[in-house]
């Protein structure tokens, strides 16, 4: 992670949050990457080396994805990365639009990482 130019992010939502998985991985990197919370538990200034770098994600679920989607904006936020396109947000069925989209989505993370 310490050694990547930018992220692709991605997980299923269920029950309203993103998966164990993905949150795992952010409690068991956040600090070592340079997150930073203030004192009330917001989103502070990070200070770390991966702060800057641009991100990428993608969501999906059957009903509602606000929470999951919100909790890992709120992550990242803290980790001070960038969003650099637009969140790719997937509910019920994957056909070949979302596919096209989730095409998409990794090509524009790659261009940017490639310039």
């Amino acid at each position: 992670m310490l050694a990547a130019d930018g992220y692709l992010l991605g997980s299923p939502v269920n029950f309203g949050y993103m998966s164990g998985a993905l949150k795992h991985f952010f409690d068991s990197t956040f600090l070592a990457v340079g997150g930073a919370l203030d004192p009330s538990g917001a989103a502070g200034e990070s200070a770390g080396v991966t702060n800057g770098r641009p991100y990428g994600l993608w969501m999906h679920g059957r009903y509602d994805l606000t929470g999951g989607v919100r909790a890992v904006q709120s992550i990242v936020g803290a980790l001070g990365w960038k969003q650099s396109y637009d969140v790719l947000a997937v509910l019920g069925a994957v056909g070949p639009d979302e596919e096209a989209a989730a095409y998409e989505l990794g090509a524009t993370i790659a261009a940017l990482l490639s310039t």
